[in-house]
């Protein structure tokens, strides 16, 4: 059985690299000939890129048969960065540059901005586009950003809690959204002890957004998403102090509702453990959107949280 993965053709765009490389390939995959083009993007930003990709790779499981569009994968879209599980390349200059904030590019520009110019055309002939996020190599998150006019495509993909998302300068969706094309920004997954749990996670929200779009027929319809829960804006919680941070709620707690007043985790002084901050969840009901699942060490005004409140 010949599946959508197995079929998929390779192309390369070769970008501007480092001085011993010169040039490195922008990978993508496309199968299918006629129907909606649904483009599958990952690894925008390098440190979430992996549980992403492997998300899109489960949806392409399925037989070359049921494929009724095309579909576009690129599994790694900023690879200086994913090398270095960076959210951005290091070769940029003077200052790294975020990928999801220069689109459409400059072909004259930095590392990154030349990636956006590279990107932005396998952007611009979709019908619809996924941008695959998630919390990466130091967090894990349960949300996905909802879109004027694409709101059924963000519902499809499954995440616990769902956002309006704001019109980010530069930002890939924005992009897209501004060639009317139908968007869907996925924070959801990354790195713990039930990393493959948010995977599959992912790829079934994809298969039901696929069906929806007309890019995929299964004998058996995908089982409808569980209602999201709503959220007003989020709120970014950081460390006032660097120091040791202890989570007391780990990677079960992300994607729940806590009460106010709930320990969420404390910052230890780096020489004595002595505690100087202690995190809380500031509402009734505390949306746990984005949280650290590990022991680590922090600076001082690392972000450490993001909750909202459900409307």
């Amino acid at each position: 059985m010949k599946t959508m993965y197995d079929s998929l053709v390779w192309n390369e765009v070769r970008v501007t690299a480092h001085a011993a490389a010169q040039h490195i390939p922008l990978k993508y995959g496309e199968v299918g000939t006629a129907g909606p083009r649904v483009t599958l993007i990952a690894g925008t930003h390098g440190d979430e890129g992996p549980w992403s990709a492997l998300a899109i790779k489960m949806l392409c499981r399925h037989p070359l048969a049921r494929l009724t569009g095309r579909l576009r994968v690129i599994f790694t879209a900023n690879a200086l960065a994913a090398e270095v599980e960076r959210r951005n390349s290091w070769i940029d200059s003077p200052n790294p540059v975020d990928l999801d904030s220069v689109f459409p590019g400059n072909k004259d520009g930095s590392h990154t901005d030349r990636l956006a110019g590279a990107l932005a055309p396998l952007v611009a002939d979709s019908d619809a586009v996924i941008d695959l996020h998630g919390g990466g190599t130091w967090c894990v998150n349960a949300f996905v950003k909802r879109f004027e006019g694409s709101e059924r495509l963000a519902a499809d993909l499954g995440a616990p809690f769902i956002s309006n998302a704001p019109n980010k300068r530069g930002g890939l969706t924005t992009y897209a959204r501004s060639l009317g094309i139908k968007v869907a920004n996925v924070e959801v997954g990354g790195r713990s002890s039930k990393e493959m749990y948010w995977t599959e996670r992912n790829a079934n929200g994809l298969e039901r957004a696929l069906v929806r779009l007309g890019a995929l027929a299964l004998d058996v319809p995908p089982a409808p998403a569980e209602n999201a829960i709503d959220v007003g804006p989020t709120e970014a919680v950081r460390a006032r102090v660097g120091g040791i941070f202890v989570p007391t709620l780990r990677e079960d707690a992300v994607g729940t509702i806590v009460p106010t007043g709930t320990e969420m985790g404390k910052i230890l002084d780096l020489h004595t453990l002595a505690e100087l901050q202690v995190f809380t969840a500031p509402y009734e009901q505390t949306a746990m959107m984005l949280l650290r699942p590990h022991i680590c060490t922090l600076e001082g005004s690392a972000l450490v949280y993001v909750v909202a409140q459900p409307v």
